[in-house]
């Protein structure tokens, strides 16, 4: 025994990290009864080891069980959430009002697409009217005047639930509730504010994205916006040589966005700074603010956002004099965006970016732990 504990030492595991364990299980019951079991043993050999070392094992208990239905709730709200839009909608024209939160370009079925993104705040139908806080995608030919920041009306609407069940989850796991495609569709305008957040920084997203074009190779700045900028989109179809070409090597990891971008950025800034005769605290309060707008002012991803997510608990702990605890709180990020939307633990790129960030973080502690 002796000889264990001379070689051996105890790892630190985060208070939230049964928590999310449990939370993961409920998710998983409804698709993956074999995940399940096996989130479960861990769960349960993690609550024997607390009743182990205290006697709290009841109350841990609860909150453990609470975390288990609140996440079977949340993963089955979300799948009936979905179904009872296209029971409702089913066969019928309806009436969708809804703020333009995004607009984009793209190119389908090699014809140029516009792109816009509404937040829906109703849909009436020939029973009423209801509210739905989900996500509109419209892809249109024509070239209407709707701006980001407008709220429109679009009028007769007929969906067509799609067949494709991964389609499907995808854009469950979006927020997204449907997508529709209308060559003649037409909306109307209802508001449009003198002056708009959103506005101002799609219109700065787009300025970047059109000076960059003109300024760089087509081949840089292809590589610059998918990768830096994250719009794929914009350069889709220049992209489609090079996606089928990374694929034959087994590479096409390489064009994803990744946290590793963002932590690029911070370090130049960090060089950047090194040579100016500032205090630390404001470098320090520098080097957020040009975070932040790098992150507003590009496209998200979900390694992108978590590395973001990762670097303001960061300041919010050194400006705090907190100690930071990288294990612990890439955990709580992971139970943010499961409990935003929990259909995110079936994604690859959720499983990837958190497995891995959470293997660094782990290893990481192991090495601290020995080496003391």
């Amino acid at each position: 025994m002796q000889r264990i504990h001379n070689y051996f030492h105890y790892i630190n595991i985060p208070p939230l990290l049964l928590v999310t364990s449990f939370f993961m299980v409920g998710i998983a019951y409804h698709l993956f009864i074999t995940t399940f079991f096996i989130f479960f043993l861990i769960s349960f050999c993690g609550t024997i080891f607390w009743y182990w070392k205290t006697n709290t094992v009841y109350y841990r208990f609860i909150i453990y069980s609470l975390f288990l239905i609140a996440g079977s709730v949340l993963h089955y709200k979300q799948l009936y959430d979905y179904e009872q839009f296209y029971i409702i909608t089913d066969n019928q024209k309806i009436s969708i009002t809804g703020l333009v939160i995004d607009q984009n370009e793209t190119m389908l079925h090699y014809c140029k697409n516009k792109v816009l993104t509404l937040k829906i705040d109703g849909i009436a139908t020939s029973h009423g009217t209801l509210s739905c806080n989900k996500i509109l995608l419209l892809y249109e030919k024509s070239n209407n005047n709707a701006k980001v920041g407008d709220t429109i009306v679009i009028n007769d609407v007929i969906y067509k639930k799609p067949s494709n069940q991964s389609f499907q989850q995808y854009q469950i796991k979006e927020n997204i509730i449907a997508t529709v495609f209308g060559d003649k569709l037409s909306y109307q305008i209802i508001n449009r504010p003198p002056w708009s957040i959103r506005y101002w920084i799609w219109h700065q997203k787009k300025r970047l994205l059109d000076s960059l074009s003109c300024k760089l190779s087509p081949e840089t700045f292809r590589f610059f916006a998918s990768l830096f900028l994250g719009n794929r989109m914009y350069v889709k179809d220049s992209l489609e040589e090079t996606n089928e070409q990374f694929k034959t090597w087994g590479i096409s990891h390489f064009l994803a966005r990744s946290g590793l971008h963002l932590s690029l950025f911070i370090f130049i800034l960090q060089l950047f700074f090194c040579i100016i005769p500032l205090p630390l605290f404001v470098k320090q309060c520098f080097i957020l603010l040009l975070s932040c707008l790098y992150f507003f002012l590009t496209w998200t991803a979900t390694p992108f956002t978590r590395s973001f997510a990762l670097l303001i608990l960061n300041y919010i702990c050194l400006f705090n004099k907190i100690s930071f605890h990288l294990l612990h709180y890439v955990i709580l990020v992971c139970l943010l965006f499961l409990l935003y939307s929990p259909l995110y633990l079936f994604f690859l790129d959720f499983q990837l970016t958190f497995a891995l960030t959470f293997a660094l973080a782990w290893f990481n502690q192991v090495t601290r732990e020995y080496s003391n």
